[in-house]
């Protein structure tokens, strides 16, 4: 269990080592930070959402499903606090319908993870109402980290991210056990690898197999009773439906028929 300042002392420990060795590695003087998503008041201000701290380590602390997404990089010229995340577009009469698909999806992935009930996600038709999983986006516990700190492009290749990971890949490894969480979402599926679930497999949980019967979708670590989740990108051109539907049959399989033996 988390105390607020423990939490945040940890991450801003790790935040000082990464730039420390980003700046001596000469792959540049400012990160962008991320971790555990704020939880506090959203206001807009000097043409952008903004949000402040809140309730977000006690949440964390009660969450029945602790979700923790991993992503490449920051698609962006400026670096910016992804903790202050909503997926809003900036302008102030803002509607959630009018989301980019990098947060459509997010959005609808973790309303279907971590609503699941009677071993049973919600339907497509109403994971894809951004009125309802928007606002659970805004509020549900959830950590988000960029595996490559320095701000990118609208895409980066396998090799250029493996060796972005490597040069970091203790302080990547530390951050990623720092949050505990049950369900990693590896946002990095192309062409059939995914550096990101591999880095957790090789790093971090270490007896990671893939769950028979889910389409390549569930690992399991016997060890530890934590999945991760072998997803495309966000942004990923494949239709929303099919993205979704495809997840939320794995995980419901999973939990259906196989994690009552494996426990």
């Amino acid at each position: 269990m988390f105390q607020m300042n423990d939490l945040r002392k940890q991450e801003s420990i790790l935040q000082k080592l990464w730039l420390d060795r980003s700046i001596a590695n000469g792959d540049g003087d400012e990160l962008v930070k991320d971790g555990l998503l704020y939880r506090g008041k959203i206001y807009f201000e000097n043409r952008y959402w903004h949000r402040d701290s809140g309730n977000e380590v006690a949440q964390w602390n009660e969450a029945a499903t602790k979700l923790l997404i991993l992503t490449k990089d920051l698609n962006d010229t400026e670096a910016w606090d992804i903790c202050e995340e909503t997926g809003r577009r900036n302008c102030v009469a803002f509607d959630y319908g009018k989301a980019i698909p990098f947060y459509k999806n997010l959005r609808m992935w973790s309303y279907g993870l971590q609503t699941l009930k009677d071993g049973k996600a919600a339907d497509f038709e109403k994971a894809s109402d951004m009125n309802i999983s928007g606002p659970h986006y805004e509020q549900a516990p959830i950590a988000r980290i960029n595996c490559k700190k320095q701000c990118g492009s609208s895409s980066i290749s396998d090799k250029a991210l493996n060796e972005n990971i490597s040069r970091y890949a203790d302080l990547l490894q530390r951050q990623i056990a720092l949050y505990d969480a049950d369900i990693l979402l590896c946002c990095g599926c192309k062409s059939g690898k995914n550096v990101l679930l591999n880095f957790v497999r090789n790093t971090y949980l270490t007896d990671l197999e893939c769950v028979e019967g889910t389409g390549n979708w569930i690992y399991y670590s016997p060890s530890t009773r934590k999945i991760a989740i072998n997803s495309y990108h966000p942004s990923s051109r494949i239709s929303y439906q099919d993205n979704y539907n495809g997840m939320m049959s794995a995980y419901e399989y999973f939990i259906n028929n196989v994690k009552k033996e494996l426990i």
